[in-house]
């Protein structure tokens, strides 16, 4: 497959995407920079891209969290632990250490898309942890009368679910 056709795949699949769906395609764009680093030479401008693309992707993760909820925080700990592991990796000189760190913070990526999978998977056990009335959070792109696109959030603190 070539990486126009894997492009075009991952748009259709963003553009089709829940928001739990859309967290899941962020943790495999992770896992997958962060393979791209670990195969490429230590302090080479090629594995500093990927370490670069896997804390952009970290980055994204962390404005999903809702810090009011327990389980945010959990979740914020072990993406500060996987970001410093990103970082001492793109210092690191040995490429023994250097992958040793992107294999523990590959480690924990793996654990916690498996568990999104889960999640996406069944629906009754996401509606055991949100409720069965929770609504899907509403924001994306929307076109207005005149076909323009126009950006939409809904701010209503009280509808959908974080993580």
């Amino acid at each position: 497959m070539s990486k126009e056709q894997s492009a075009n795949e991952l748009t259709k699949r963003i553009e089709e995407a829940t928001p739990l769906q859309l967290t899941i395609i962020n943790y495999e764009l992770l896992l997958k920079s962060i393979e791209e680093a670990r195969q490429t030479a230590a302090k080479s401008t090629h594995c500093a891209a990927a370490l670069d693309k896997a804390r952009e992707c970290l980055a994204q993760l962390y404005t999903t969290l809702d810090m009011d909820i327990e389980f945010s925080k959990d979740l914020m700990d072990l993406y500060l632990f996987v970001n410093r592991s990103l970082i001492h990796a793109g210092i690191q000189r040995n490429e023994d250490e250097k992958n040793q760190l992107l294999t523990d913070a590959a480690a924990i990526v793996t654990g916690l898309l498996n568990a999104w999978k889960t999640l996406d998977a069944d629906e009754h056990l996401l509606e055991k942890l949100v409720g069965k009335d929770a609504e899907q959070i509403i924001a994306g792109l929307t076109y207005g009368k005149d076909g323009k696109l126009e950006e939409f959030q809904d701010f209503d603190p009280s509808r959908g679910y974080k993580a």
